[in-house]
């Protein structure tokens, strides 16, 4: 239970109590458990949408699910995905790459990075409606905190100093993505039965694409990189299903 609560309180800005004695072990333990903090943020959302859809059009139900994403969420995932796009795309050698990715300070590509990523996951959302809207809304995020736990189990750790995603690394276990992919398949697959099958084949491929782009790039990921993750693949995961509803 401790390391389920350590999960929920690592992901999320909900109002529940840290445990008063945490190992590393713990915090690296808690990451089975990523997928199911999803899909209690996709619950969320879908209250969300409901009540927006009661009052306002679709637009503005699209704009204020990615919204209360990044609110819940403390804007960990997002200000990954900006820090992990200054450093990138600023194309200097590895170390000042980390250095920038590190600074506080935002830059140009850095808010090009998060403006697209809102833009399309809501321009996403447009596209899907009526019955698959809930399991969409309850799927994404789920998704997208499992393919987290691939990048922290199968992959090195990029800094040599401390960084808020080395505790995960240091003590994570390769069992621990298996436990995380049983997890959220079982919570997912009901969702959209067959179609579940491409989308976790394109979301699969297109995680170990990047994270080993990424890895390839820095040496290793980091706790800005896990974002950036997270990010991209819950916008992909949304790209998917809108095509598979159209089709």
């Amino acid at each position: 239970m401790k390391k389920f609560i350590l999960s929920i309180t690592f992901l999320t800005r909900l109002p529940i109590p840290t445990p008063k004695i945490v190992t590393p072990q713990d915090i690296a333990g808690s990451t089975p458990f990523f997928p199911i903090v999803g899909l209690i943020l996709g619950v969320i959302l879908v209250g969300i949408d409901y009540f927006c859809s009661h009052f306002w059009n679709q637009l503005v139900s699209n704009t204020a699910v990615v919204i209360g994403l990044i609110a819940l969420t403390g804007g960990l995932h997002i200000d990954g995905l900006m820090d992990t796009c200054d450093g990138i795309f600023s194309n200097k050698d590895r170390d000042r790459t980390l250095e920038i990715m590190r600074d506080s300070r935002l830059g140009a590509m850095g808010v090009l990075g998060g403006i697209c990523v809102i833009l399309m996951k809501i321009a996403f959302l447009y596209g899907i409606k009526g019955e698959v809207r809930i399991p969409t809304l309850l799927i994404f995020p789920t998704i997208g905190r499992w393919t987290m736990v691939y990048a922290i189990s199968f992959f090195p750790y990029a800094r040599t100093t401390s960084g808020l995603g080395k505790p995960y690394v240091q003590h994570s276990k390769r069992y621990h993505f298996l436990i995380a992919s049983i997890l959220g398949l079982i919570v997912t697959i009901p969702l959209l039965l067959w179609k579940t099958i491409p989308i976790y084949i394109v979301i699969g491929f297109s995680t170990w694409f990047m994270t080993y782009r990424l890895s390839k790039r820095l040496g290793g990921l980091t706790g800005d990189t896990y974002g950036a993750i997270c990010e991209t693949m819950e916008t992909l995961t949304l790209a998917v299903i809108s095509n598979i509803t159209l089709t």
